[in-house]
């Protein structure tokens, strides 16, 4: 660390939130800092080809900047850009986007279709994971595992803050909780909850937990161990599902499964998938979750399968196939490659992608241009993977028809897009 406050401007914003700058010949990325200010920045790691500062004084700020509406903020390793207006957070988000298809897609022009920004930038957040230590409700600091107890989240959901006291309760009640994980559906009000706990939880205090302390509209609790990077279920109370309305579809999200989290972009980016997606005879939909995307597509053509790695996910999907009165699909439980490689030679028109932050396996990609379905969607949350995997598609005969940002995550570095792509004619 140094001890005296080094006076840099900073050039730009790139992913993870950090304000580029140079610092003895290398790199520094610098917390807390906006584009094109002047800032004394206190040097808090060194790297062999980078360093990593934090903002200890503003000396000339940008026109973006603002007071940081969380009392958490700096403290709290939630969220990264929030010192920035929303408008100056989706520039920055376009920029970094633009930046990755540029530096590692190698693409000198993209149909760049704008950004669709979240309705809301705070409170919407319908499901969040608080950390639990020594009595203490909140999320990890910075750089640690030390939490920082917090008696509101500005991203989560109003009806989630308000069950914060509840929570609370649990945490005096339990005394090796370690995570409380909380899924909320604002169409139907109603909660589930994940408790994941160090030793079995007695299935009588749960019960009388949720009879005395939450109210009615928590209508599952799960306890839970923690494997690894796995949780394992031990035994369930009440439903273990809530319900979630989108437009006109219905959908059963189970506690171990994954639902889109801000619900004020969900029909938006529904729409915006769909719009991409365009008519097809058969498609795919990969990483295809509860059916998000893979059920309202199936209005669009004859037939459609859903893979996903979750077996939650597809009994989930399943469900919700029978549920919206759908028959033209079909669901399976298997990763991206497993699909791909089943389906070899299969004559598709439309495969739908929804990759993790790591992307697509060169094994996947390679099984996709060999394929060569006419069109396909990519849903992306990291810049980086994404025009690394669209550079190899692009080598491979497709072309980027257009590219949109879809600001899933405001007040964070999280940059999702959704882009169209198509093979050469």
């Amino acid at each position: 660390m140094s001890e005296n406050p080094l006076r840099v401007n900073i050039e730009k914003l790139v992913y993870g939130g950090f304000g580029l700058t140079r610092y003895d010949g290398k790199a520094l990325l610098v917390r807390f800092a906006a584009p094109r200010e002047l800032v004394e920045v206190e040097i808090i790691k060194e790297k062999k080809d980078y360093a990593e500062g934090i903002v200890k004084k503003v000396v000339l700020p940008s026109k973006d900047r603002r007071e940081a509406p969380c009392p958490y903020y700096g403290v709290c390793g939630g969220c990264q850009i929030q010192h920035l207006n929303y408008e100056a957070q989706l520039k920055v988000k376009k920029e970094i986007l633009l930046e990755n298809l540029y530096r590692i897609g190698k693409l000198k022009e993209v149909n760049y279709l704008g950004e669709l920004p979240s309705e809301k930038e705070f409170n919407y957040r319908t499901r969040v994971q608080f950390k639990v230590q020594d009595k203490k409700l909140g999320f990890f600091k910075w750089d640690t595992r030390d939490v920082v107890d917090i008696n509101e989240c500005l991203l989560a959901h109003e009806e989630i803050n308000a069950l914060i006291p509840s929570l609370r309760k649990l945490v005096e009640a339990i005394p090796d909780l370690q995570e409380v994980h909380v899924n909320y559906s604002p169409t139907r009000d109603e909660f589930t909850l994940k408790l994941l706990t160090i030793t079995h939880t007695d299935e009588n205090l749960l019960k009388a937990l949720k009879n005395e302390v939450l109210p009615e509209k928590v209508v599952g609790i799960g306890n839970y161990a923690k494997v690894g990077m796995s949780h394992v279920k031990r035994y369930a109370i009440g439903r273990e599902h809530i319900f979630i309305d989108v437009g006109k579809w219905k959908f059963r999200v189970s506690m171990d499964s994954f639902f889109q989290v801000n619900y004020t972009l969900w029909e938006r980016f529904l729409n915006e998938a769909l719009e991409f997606s365009g008519s097809y005879r058969r498609a795919v939909d990969l990483h295809c979750g509860v059916g998000f995307f893979t059920i309202p597509l199936s209005e669009k053509g004859n037939f459609i399968e859903g893979a996903d790695a979750n077996p939650s996910a597809v009994k989930d999907a399943e469900y919700n196939a029978r549920l919206n009165g759908m028959d033209n699909l079909a669901f399976s439980e298997a990763t991206a490659y497993k699909f791909l490689k089943k389906r070899a030679g299969d004559v598709l028109d439309l495969v739908v992608l929804d990759p993790p932050r790591s992307g697509l396996l060169k094994e996947e990609l390679e099984l996709l241009i060999k394929n060569k379905p006419e069109r396909i969607v990519y849903i992306s949350c990291n810049p980086s993977t994404f025009a690394r995997d669209l550079r190899i598609l692009l080598r491979g005969g497709y072309e980027l028809k257009g590219v949109k940002l879809i600001d899933n995550f405001p007040q964070t570095y999280h940059v999702e897009s959704i882009a169209l792509l198509e093979v050469k004619e």
